[in-house]
C-alpha cells in the first residue's frame, strides 16, 4: 500500500496539466478589432476573440482542421496569467485547460482525407532562396524571436526572414486557404522575396480580391522566383471535432 501511495504521489506532478492561476473572461462590448497576444510566458491577452481562434492557438491547427459549431457570433476579452517561466508549449496547455474548464469544451480527434498541395523543388534539385544563419532560432516564433518572420512589403510582395520550411508551408496554407505539405526535404531557415505582382496579380482598385487570381499568381511565382512549385495531391489530416461547448462560466 505504501509503495502504491508513493507511486501516485510521484506520478501526480507529471500527469497534472499546467493551468492559468487567474483568468478573466468577459463578453466583448466594443466590437473592436480581434487581437491575440503571443502565447508564451504563462500569460494570455486577447480582445474580441472567438472560440475557434482560441482553439487554433491552443492546438496549433488551422481553421479547416476544426469541425462543428463554436458559438461563432460571440467575441470575448481575456486576461489570464500563470507561471511566468512557462514556455510556449506549456502556455498552450494552459489555454487548453482554460477552454475545457471555463467553456466546457469537449473535442474529439478524427481523420479526414482532404485535397492538398505538396511543396516540392521545381526542378527536383535546387531552389532560389537564400540560406540564412539559424543561430539563436527558437522553434516557436515569438515577438522576441529573430526568426520566422514573414511580412507584407506592399504591392503584393511577401518577404521572409529566417523562415523554416514548416513555417513557410503554414503561411502558404493560410494564403491559399488550403493544406500545404512540405516535400522539399530542405532543413534550416531561409530568406526570400515572393513578388505576386510580377506574376500578374493586381486586383482592380476598390474591387474584391479574386481568390483564383491570387492562387494562380502564387503558382506562377514560386517556380520562377523561389525554385519551388505546388503539386495537387490528397492527404489524410487530423481534425478536431467540437462535440460540446458552452458560453464561459462567470469569473
Amino acid at each position: 500500500m505504501k509503495r502504491l501511495a508513493l507511486f501516485v504521489a510521484l506520478a501526480a506532478p507529471i500527469l497534472a496539466q499546467p493551468a492559468f492561476e487567474v483568468a478573466s473572461i468577459k463578453p466583448n462590448a466594443d466590437g473592436g478589432r480581434m487581437m491575440l497576444g503571443p502565447l508564451t510566458g504563462g500569460k494570455l491577452t486577447a480582445h474580441a476573440i472567438d472560440i475557434k481562434t482560441l482553439i487554433r492557438a491552443a492546438y496549433r491547427v488551422q481553421d479547416f482542421q476544426i469541425s462543428g459549431s463554436a458559438l461563432d457570433s460571440q467575441r470575448y476579452d481575456l486576461d489570464a496569467k500563470g507561471d511566468a517561466a512557462a514556455n510556449a508549449a506549456d502556455t498552450r496547455l494552459m489555454l487548453q485547460a482554460l477552454l475545457a474548464d471555463r467553456f466546457h469544451l469537449v473535442l474529439r480527434r478524427a481523420d479526414k482525407e482532404v485535397p492538398a498541395y505538396n511543396l516540392v523543388l521545381a526542378n527536383g534539385k535546387t531552389h532560389k532562396m537564400t540560406k540564412a544563419d539559424g543561430t539563436g532560432c527558437d522553434p516557436q516564433p515569438s515577438p522576441t524571436n529573430p526568426c520566422g518572420r514573414i511580412h507584407d512589403a506592399g504591392r503584393f510582395v511577401l518577404v521572409g526572414e529566417k523562415v523554416s520550411m514548416p513555417l513557410f508551408v503554414t503561411a502558404l496554407g493560410s494564403l491559399l486557404s488550403d493544406t500545404v505539405v512540405d516535400k522539399t526535404a530542405l532543413d534550416g531557415v531561409y530568406d526570400f522575396k515572393l513578388d505576386l505582382g510580377s506574376a500578374g496579380f493586381s486586383p482592380a482598385p476598390g474591387s474584391a480580391t479574386n481568390q483564383l487570381d491570387g492562387i494562380n499568381a502564387v503558382m506562377a511565382a514560386l517556380p520562377d522566383q523561389l525554385g519551388l512549385k505546388l503539386e495537387r495531391s490528397k492527404m489524410s489530416i487530423e481534425i478536431l471535432v467540437i462535440e460540446h461547448v458552452e458560453k464561459p462560466t462567470a469569473n
